[in-house]
């Protein structure tokens, strides 16, 4: 179970870098996808723990 939420985890990490950089700086979900950016991080952070 522990894989399948790692591997979760970094595709969505991926998918939300890719997003930024293909998003108009300007766009109003830019603080969103950084929000969500440093919640996966936390949450990958934590599985490696």
């Amino acid at each position: 179970m522990k894989i399948l939420e790692l591997l979760h985890v970094m595709v969505a990490q991926s998918f939300y870098r890719w997003a930024m950089k293909e998003i108009n700086p300007m766009h109003p979900d830019v603080p969103k996808i950084m929000l969500r950016q440093q919640q996966l991080a936390e949450k990958y952070r934590r599985i490696w723990a």
